[in-house]
């Protein structure tokens, strides 16, 4: 009798073992995981900050008067002439239907009642 205890005993050893290195595998793969995830959104913080440096940046108006010299659409010394609308105006189609045609303002213009 005492051989067959010390093999159910000897088997229930080998059982709880083997389930304590199967948690602890299991619990050092989350952790590389975890670590792995870690460095990972690090990164992409750094990217999005990077990013969003950049884009400030590019709303400056040295920035556009930057690019606008490496295009050639200004020159050195020259400077930005921007048109800004009314927001009125700006979504209000263009209905000519009521005024009087290019010509005809033209032609009251020099011709016209002073």
């Amino acid at each position: 009798m005492r051989p067959v205890v010390a093999t159910a005993v000897l088997a229930l050893g080998l059982v709880c073992a083997a389930a304590f290195t199967g948690i602890t595998v299991q619990a050092n793969a989350l952790e590389r995981a975890k670590g792995a995830l870690g460095d990972e959104i690090a990164a992409e913080l750094a990217r999005n900050a990077a990013l969003e440096a950049s884009i400030a940046q590019k709303k400056t108006t040295d920035y556009l008067i930057q690019k606008a010299q490496d295009y050639d659409f200004i020159k050195q010394g020259e400077g930005l002439i921007a048109v800004e609308r009314s927001p009125a105006s700006a979504g209000a189609p263009h209905d000519d239907a009521g005024r009087a045609s290019r010509v005809m303002r033209w032609i009251q213009l020099f011709f016209g009642t002073r």
